[in-house]
């Protein structure tokens, strides 16, 4: 995956790419200062983009204009916005405008690379929303819940995912799998390491997506970070054995 990341906060820009170097070895992210320089960077990097991330308050970008500039230039780059302001009207513009995903810096590195990854390989849209599911996530808030969107409708960006009732549908088994899911396992792997067959492991990751709404297992992935799956499930693991 290829990401130009334009921020002019160095120590923010600096931190984001050692946390991608050493969670995403496979990732290349190219940084730029202004838009200025991530036009020029889009107009000589003869490799092209996967993603593009726009700091809304950097140099040259005059709020929401930058974005309007970058895609009336390259109207099929995928681009979204990163921010310390997260106001929903903001929001609301970028994704009319064409952003694909609105990343407030609150977010945690291990989740916003879940949802960078979760832009790309899935054309999804991406906003977070706060703890209650019910609205966009505030700036001062933390990445309790993320929500991707395949769309920008009101309907959508207001729709709640429970953070009680799909997971207490979940089996014990299938806390299992999501737990190997969420770390990346292939269906073989976690076949290996619960010592199932990679076909009941794809069963049981048909029925995860189902219950949890997401369609991807990346998707169920994030879900999975978002309610700390993980931990929940290795406590399970304890309590019954």
């Amino acid at each position: 995956m290829r990401l130009l990341l334009a921020d002019d906060h160095v120590l923010f820009t600096e931190a984001l790419i050692a946390f991608i170097q050493a969670k995403c070895p496979t990732w290349r992210v190219i940084a730029a200062s202004s838009l200025g320089n991530a036009l020029d960077t889009l107009a000589n990097d003869p490799l092209g983009f996967d993603l593009v991330m726009l700091d809304i308050r950097m140099p040259g970008m005059n709020g929401l204009n930058g974005l309007r500039k970058l895609l009336s230039l390259y109207p099929d780059q995928s681009t979204a916005i990163i921010s310390g302001s997260v106001e929903e009207h903001q929001i609301r513009k970028a994704l009319n405008i064409g952003a694909r995903a609105y990343f407030p810096k609150t977010l945690s590195g291990q989740t916003l690379t879940k949802a960078i990854d979760l832009v790309v390989s899935s054309g999804h849209r991406f906003v977070p929303t706060d703890g209650t599911g019910l609205g966009i996530m505030p700036s001062y808030y933390d990445d309790s819940h993320p929500t991707p969107l395949k769309n920008h409708s009101e309907k959508n960006v207001k729709k709640p995912l429970s953070k009680t009732g799909p997971l207490t549908h979940l089996t014990n088994r299938e806390k299992d799998v999501l737990d190997h899911l969420s770390h990346g396992l292939s269906n073989k792997d976690i076949a290996d390491k619960l010592g199932m067959k990679p076909t009941t492991v794809k069963i049981h990751v048909s029925r995860i997506c189902k219950k949890l709404n997401a369609e991807n297992r990346t998707q169920a992935a994030i879900i999975a970070h978002q309610y700390d799956l993980a931990a929940s499930s290795t406590q399970i693991e304890k309590s019954t054995s």
